[in-house]
């Protein structure tokens, strides 16, 4: 609510746009609002179970993956980038790191 606030105070005071606008934006990309506010949630509840690096390792895994996902595939209209046996090892290699961090 806080993040919201100042956001709202920011854009009435040096914002160039109409905050009604809003409603023509497509309603996918305002769901990047609703997940980062999921993924601050979710990081305030597990890094106090498995600790800052543990959790910071595991957002740059998962990004790896779905980055080489979206790669592989052109999804978004980008460029089309093979998923290869480097990318592996290099995914390989995080999740070792992961599994590392979080062992005890």
């Amino acid at each position: 609510m806080v993040g919201t606030l100042a956001l709202i105070i920011l854009v009435l005071f040096f914002g160039k746009g109409s905050i009604g606008a809003f409603t023509s934006i497509p309603k996918w990309q305002l769901a990047g609002g609703l997940l980062g506010a999921l993924y601050v949630a979710i990081s305030v509840m597990v890094v106090p179970k498995i600790g800052v690096a543990s959790t910071l390792v595991a957002i740059i895994v998962g990004q790896m993956i779905m980055g080489s996902v979206i790669d592989h595939f052109a999804l978004f209209g980008g460029k089309h980038i093979p998923f290869d046996m480097k990318r592996l090892a290099a995914l390989v290699l995080l999740g070792g790191a992961l599994y590392l961090f979080y062992k005890k």
